[in-house]
């Protein structure tokens, strides 16, 4: 758990191994788990303390964490989690390449920085097909952590940004993270060993409709009354369904069957 926060970053250019001198990302601090609470920027309120555990994300609007990059503050001191999902600055195959370097420049810089103060960091593959190469830039060979946001009307892309993050992983398991998406994202990430989040709107508004429900069950005692249990859930009880620890356990037992045959 994080605690040792400072909280001033000074502007600074960070080293980079590419020719438009996209900050190179700490391999050493890459997301090591998804944990909860998995929440986005300006979800919460500003002061929300994360203590050093859980995952900030940015898939919402642009205007919400532009101010991220002149204020990297309003990260590690206001929020203070565990880990990032690198802003994902909107790039459109409409967007000009000269435009939208900048983004990406962006991007990759707020996530050095939060590793230069601890924070491990998701590398956000949640762009526009024209952008999946160039959103590579700065990211190291072997990196295993990646997020992206699930839409039920764009399953092929998001296997084709799995794929990137098998391809970069480099023979090793990547930690595949689907941010919402319904029923056809979370199916998907059964079937491919991957992390599905539940929005946390979608998690209060369940709480909530189980709360209702137990309200007007009609009951003699306290035995049969769920309220106590239901006190104890929030809307991060539920919020991360990982996959890929079923999947790591199919594949152990595959290859413990084919050593005993």
């Amino acid at each position: 758990m994080r605690r040792d926060y400072d909280v001033t970053i000074p502007d600074m250019l960070f080293p980079t191994d590419n020719e438009l001198e996209i900050p190179t990302l700490d391999i050493n601090m890459q997301a090591r788990e998804c944990q909860i609470p998995f929440l986005c920027f300006g979800e919460q309120k500003r002061t929300y303390n994360m203590n050093g555990q859980g995952t900030l994300h940015f898939y919402t609007d642009d205007y919400r964490f532009t101010s991220v990059y002149e204020h990297p503050e309003k990260i590690f001191k206001q929020h203070r989690p565990a880990n990032i999902v690198e802003p994902n600055f909107s790039l459109y195959n409409e967007t000009p390449i000269s435009f939208g370097m900048q983004a990406l420049y962006k991007k990759r810089w707020i996530a050095r920085a939060m590793q230069s103060r601890g924070i491990g960091v998701f590398v956000d593959l949640n762009v526009a097909q024209k952008w999946y190469q160039l959103n590579m830039l700065g990211v190291p060979r072997g990196w295993q952590a990646f997020a992206t946001r699930g839409y039920s009307n764009r399953l092929n892309n998001l296997a084709f940004e799995l794929s990137i993050a098998k391809d970069w992983a480099l023979g090793k398991t990547p930690l595949f993270v689907i941010y919402g998406g319904g029923n056809e994202c979370r199916r998907f990430a059964q079937e491919n060993g991957c992390v599905y989040i539940n929005p946390v709107v979608t998690t209060k508004k369940k709480l909530e409709a189980v709360k209702k429900i137990q309200e007007g069950v009609a009951f003699f005692n306290e035995e049969f009354s769920l309220k106590k249990e239901l006190e104890k859930l929030t809307p991060f009880t539920h919020q991360i369904e990982d996959y890929s620890k079923m999947n790591k356990q199919i594949g152990e037992n595959k290859e413990s069957l084919s050593e005993n045959e």
